[in-house]
Protein backbone atom coordinates (compact mmCIF):
# COMPACT_ATOMS: atom_id res chain seq x y z
CA UNK A 1 0.00 0.00 0.00
CA UNK A 2 1.34 3.39 -0.95
CA UNK A 3 0.54 5.95 1.73
CA UNK A 4 -0.46 9.42 0.65
CA UNK A 5 2.77 10.84 2.06
CA UNK A 6 6.33 9.69 2.35
CA UNK A 7 7.44 12.37 4.81
CA UNK A 8 8.31 10.89 8.22
CA UNK A 9 5.86 12.08 10.91
CA UNK A 10 8.67 13.39 13.17
CA UNK A 11 9.82 15.55 10.24
CA UNK A 12 6.30 16.94 9.86
CA UNK A 13 6.28 17.73 13.59
CA UNK A 14 9.67 19.45 13.34
CA UNK A 15 8.58 21.47 10.30
CA UNK A 16 5.44 22.61 12.14
CA UNK A 17 7.49 23.58 15.21
CA UNK A 18 9.90 25.55 13.02
CA UNK A 19 7.03 27.30 11.21
CA UNK A 20 5.50 28.14 14.59
CA UNK A 21 8.71 29.83 15.65
CA UNK A 22 9.17 31.67 12.37
CA UNK A 23 5.57 32.90 12.39
CA UNK A 24 6.13 34.49 15.80
CA UNK A 25 9.39 36.13 14.68
CA UNK A 26 7.90 37.73 11.56
CA UNK A 27 4.53 38.73 13.03
CA UNK A 28 3.77 42.22 14.22
CA UNK A 29 1.45 40.77 16.85
CA UNK A 30 3.07 40.34 20.22
CA UNK A 31 1.98 39.78 23.78
CA UNK A 32 -1.60 38.91 22.82
CA UNK A 33 -1.71 35.56 24.57
CA UNK A 34 -0.33 34.63 27.97
CA UNK A 35 2.71 32.35 27.89
CA UNK A 36 2.31 28.86 29.30
CA UNK A 37 4.25 28.47 32.52
CA UNK A 38 7.49 26.59 31.87
CA UNK A 39 6.33 23.78 34.16
CA UNK A 40 3.15 23.26 32.12
CA UNK A 41 5.14 23.13 28.89
CA UNK A 42 7.57 20.63 30.42
CA UNK A 43 4.72 18.47 31.74
CA UNK A 44 3.09 18.44 28.29
CA UNK A 45 6.41 17.51 26.67
CA UNK A 46 7.01 14.71 29.16
CA UNK A 47 3.46 13.44 28.62
CA UNK A 48 3.94 13.56 24.85
CA UNK A 49 7.24 11.72 25.10
CA UNK A 50 5.65 9.09 27.34
CA UNK A 51 2.80 8.56 24.86
CA UNK A 52 5.27 8.09 22.03
CA UNK A 53 7.59 5.78 23.94
CA UNK A 54 4.70 3.63 25.22
CA UNK A 55 3.33 3.41 21.68
CA UNK A 56 6.66 2.26 20.27
CA UNK A 57 7.16 -0.14 23.19
CA UNK A 58 3.74 -1.76 22.61
CA UNK A 59 4.65 -2.40 18.96
CA UNK A 60 8.12 -3.71 19.83
CA UNK A 61 6.68 -5.99 22.50
CA UNK A 62 4.63 -7.89 19.89
CA UNK A 63 7.34 -7.54 17.23
CA UNK A 64 5.34 -5.59 14.68
CA UNK A 65 6.53 -2.74 12.49
CA UNK A 66 6.59 0.83 13.69
CA UNK A 67 7.28 2.13 10.18
CA UNK A 68 4.64 4.69 9.22
CA UNK A 69 5.34 3.88 5.55
CA UNK A 70 4.60 0.15 5.63
CA UNK A 71 1.41 -0.53 7.60
CA UNK A 72 0.80 -3.57 5.38
CA UNK A 73 3.80 -5.19 7.13
CA UNK A 74 1.94 -5.07 10.44
CA UNK A 75 1.96 -8.56 11.90
CA UNK A 76 -0.13 -7.98 15.01
CA UNK A 77 -3.00 -5.71 15.91
CA UNK A 78 -2.19 -3.81 19.13
CA UNK A 79 -5.10 -2.61 21.26
CA UNK A 80 -3.75 -2.85 24.79
CA UNK A 81 -1.56 -0.58 26.88
CA UNK A 82 -1.60 3.02 25.69
CA UNK A 83 -3.61 1.90 22.67
CA UNK A 84 -6.65 1.53 24.93
CA UNK A 85 -6.79 5.34 25.09
CA UNK A 86 -5.54 6.46 21.67
CA UNK A 87 -5.33 4.75 18.30
CA UNK A 88 -2.32 6.93 17.49
CA UNK A 89 -0.35 7.64 20.67
CA UNK A 90 2.90 8.34 18.80
CA UNK A 91 1.22 11.07 16.73
CA UNK A 92 -0.71 12.33 19.77
CA UNK A 93 2.62 12.58 21.61
CA UNK A 94 3.99 14.79 18.83
CA UNK A 95 0.82 16.86 19.09
CA UNK A 96 1.46 17.33 22.83
CA UNK A 97 4.94 18.64 22.04
CA UNK A 98 3.44 21.14 19.61
CA UNK A 99 0.82 22.23 22.17
CA UNK A 100 3.61 22.83 24.70
CA UNK A 101 5.61 24.80 22.12
CA UNK A 102 2.61 26.88 20.96
CA UNK A 103 1.74 27.71 24.57
CA UNK A 104 5.30 28.67 25.32
CA UNK A 105 5.49 30.95 22.25
CA UNK A 106 2.41 32.84 23.54
CA UNK A 107 1.19 33.90 20.12
CA UNK A 108 -1.97 33.05 18.13
CA UNK A 109 -0.22 31.98 14.89
CA UNK A 110 1.46 28.82 16.25
CA UNK A 111 -1.96 27.43 17.12
CA UNK A 112 -2.82 27.51 13.42
CA UNK A 113 0.20 25.32 12.71
CA UNK A 114 -0.91 22.90 15.43
CA UNK A 115 -4.30 22.63 13.72
CA UNK A 116 -2.52 22.15 10.39
CA UNK A 117 -0.40 19.35 11.92
CA UNK A 118 -3.49 17.52 13.19
CA UNK A 119 -5.32 17.94 9.88
CA UNK A 120 -2.30 16.90 7.81
CA UNK A 121 -1.47 13.87 9.93
CA UNK A 122 -5.10 12.76 9.97
CA UNK A 123 -5.55 13.06 6.21
CA UNK A 124 -2.17 11.98 4.87
CA UNK A 125 -0.91 9.53 7.50
CA UNK A 126 -3.61 8.21 9.81
CA UNK A 127 -6.44 7.67 7.32
CA UNK A 128 -4.25 5.68 4.88
CA UNK A 129 -2.96 3.58 7.80
CA UNK A 130 -6.52 2.96 8.98
CA UNK A 131 -7.58 1.75 5.53
CA UNK A 132 -4.78 -0.82 5.53
CA UNK A 133 -5.49 -1.96 9.08
CA UNK A 134 -9.23 -2.28 8.38
CA UNK A 135 -8.47 -4.49 5.36
CA UNK A 136 -5.96 -6.55 7.27
CA UNK A 137 -7.78 -7.00 10.60
CA UNK A 138 -11.42 -6.52 9.56
CA UNK A 139 -14.18 -6.51 12.17
CA UNK A 140 -11.75 -6.61 15.10
CA UNK A 141 -10.14 -3.35 13.97
CA UNK A 142 -13.46 -1.69 13.14
CA UNK A 143 -14.78 -2.53 16.62
CA UNK A 144 -11.59 -1.09 18.12
CA UNK A 145 -12.08 2.13 16.12
CA UNK A 146 -15.59 2.52 17.53
CA UNK A 147 -14.26 2.16 21.11
CA UNK A 148 -11.03 4.19 20.97
CA UNK A 149 -10.50 7.74 19.77
CA UNK A 150 -8.20 8.52 16.88
CA UNK A 151 -6.12 11.07 18.84
CA UNK A 152 -6.87 11.38 22.57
Amino acid sequence: MNLDTKIPPPAICFICALLMYISVQVSALAGILPRFPILLSVVLMVFGTLLGVLGVWAFRRVRTTISPFNPEQTEHFVSDGVYRFSRNPMYAGMGCWLVAWAGYLAHPLPWLFLAAFVAYMTRFQIMPEERVLAQKFGAEYESYCRRVRRWL
